[in-house]
């Protein structure tokens, strides 16, 4: 048993909630609007699940699913939270022993890296094009390289209890976005900020529960590009806003009235975190860790 004590049930939802959270929204308002523009197709990711050093060149191999098309040459990065982020590059292509190809897409591969040595990898590590966000957009620009990897080989790992381990610790540490609306737009003060004329409603738009039309779930998203699978994310004539929140807030919302939070509920990997599963996540060294015990943080 690792850090977590873990649920094993498994429940994908693709549908989601309603809550009213005009203070998260206020704080974030003005900050995420637009970011996210790279389209998901152009991004690749694969979760390292084995390395060993590369007998036929020099680098390191790593082996695993790769979701989207790579290319011999191509420049992505390596995120693991007890490693520093690589900037790496694809020396070569192996599909099984000796075949070696140039380029893979959606499959099993074995990409050879120009990495010194097995220790600047781990298992669960997660190779994505996505860069790190860069020190001036941090805030603005919401992005989870290492979450979103993770969660892509849920249906076939969710019974392993050290993959699930690692994806409750990015979890706790990761930053979300959820899309919410209102009835009237924000009103820009002379600092540049928005403010919400007395009396505006802000919440997130109500989505029901795949499968149960009676129970409701709370969404989040990695990324905008996820949100964006969300055809009715926004309403007609209303800007395009997110809300930025962390897990305390997240579990704040769920409340009493949900059956749990979804992560990026339109897809491509709809992962479900059933209320019990995330009252043993509140108990846990790695969440009081980053945040402190449960009841020292209650969202404001």
């Amino acid at each position: 048993m690792g850090v977590f004590r873990w649920s094993k049930d498994k429940k994908n939802a693709k549908k989601v909630v309603q809550k009213s959270a005009q203070k998260a929204a206020q704080k974030t308002a003005q900050s995420t609007s637009g970011a996210g523009k790279q389209k998901r197709e152009k991004r690749y990711s694969l979760l390292v699940e084995d390395f060993f050093e590369s007998s036929r060149m020099q680098g390191v191999m790593v082996i695993g699913n790769l979701h989207g098309r790579v290319k011999e040459g191509d420049t992505l990065y390596l995120y693991h939270p007890q490693k520093p982020i690589k900037e790496v590059h694809i020396l070569g292509i192996e599909l099984g022993p000796r075949e070696v190809v140039e380029t893979a897409k959606n499959q099993q591969v074995g990409l050879c890296l120009d990495l010194e040595s097995v220790e600047d990898v781990a298992r669960y590590a997660v190779l994505s094009s996505v860069r790190p966000v860069p020190r001036q957009l941090a805030g603005r620009l919401i992005e989870n390289p290492r979450m979103f990897g993770l969660m892509m080989e849920y249906d076939r790992l969710y019974s392993n209890s050290v993959y699930m381990d690692e994806l409750l610790f990015e979890l706790c540490y990761s930053t979300f976005v959820v899309p919410f609306y209102m009835e009237k737009p924000p009103v820009p003060q002379p600092d540049g900020k928005l403010a919400f004329e007395e009396g505006t409603f802000v919440g997130f738009r109500p989505i029901k529960k795949a499968g149960d039309g009676n129970q409701m779930v709370f969404p989040a998203f990695t990324d905008e590009v996820a949100i964006a699978a969300w055809k009715d994310a926004y309403s007609e004539g209303q800007p395009r806003q997110v809300a930025t929140m962390q897990l305390p807030h997240l579990i704040e919302y769920v409340g009493t009235t949900n059956e749990g939070l979804v992560i990026n509920p339109f897809g491509p990997v709809p992962v479900m975190f059933p209320k019990e599963l995330l009252e043993q996540v509140k108990q846990s060294e790695v969440f009081m860790r980053r945040y402190g015990k449960p009841e020292e943080n209650k969202a404001e």
